[in-house]
């Protein structure tokens, strides 16, 4: 999904280039972050990356998606089992803090609201 508006004005250079994601851990939280495109090539890296801090003992988990160029199905289809896997998890690291930063147009087009909530 491409934004017909200016909410990603901040990174147009990002348009085109495959994903760059980046994780980073402060504390008890980890925060991947993610640079450019999301797309069937590259949504394996982001789902590895989000699995790899599962596995940990880290208490919450962000991503960040602030500088995210282009999503597509695949993309969102990786956050939406991440989402899943947090609430069925009763025993997860995540004590329900897993905190995922979309973008306001993503949300609303995608009608993920109440999901990513």
């Amino acid at each position: 999904m491409r934004p017909v508006d200016n909410s990603n004005a901040g990174s147009p250079d990002l348009t085109g280039k495959p994903a760059e994601i980046q994780t980073q851990q402060d504390g008890d939280s980890v925060t991947i972050t993610v640079h450019g495109e999301i797309d069937l090539s590259t949504a394996d890296d982001l789902d590895a990356a989000i699995r790899d801090a599962e596995d940990t003992e880290i208490g919450q988990i962000v991503v960040d998606l602030s500088d995210l160029a282009f999503l597509d199905s695949s993309g969102l289809s990786v956050l939406l089992k991440a989402s899943v896997r947090n609430r069925e998890d009763t025993t997860s690291c995540f004590d329900g803090t897993k905190l995922i930063r979309l973008p306001t147009r993503l949300i609303a087009l995608t009608g993920t609201g109440e999901i990513f909530d």
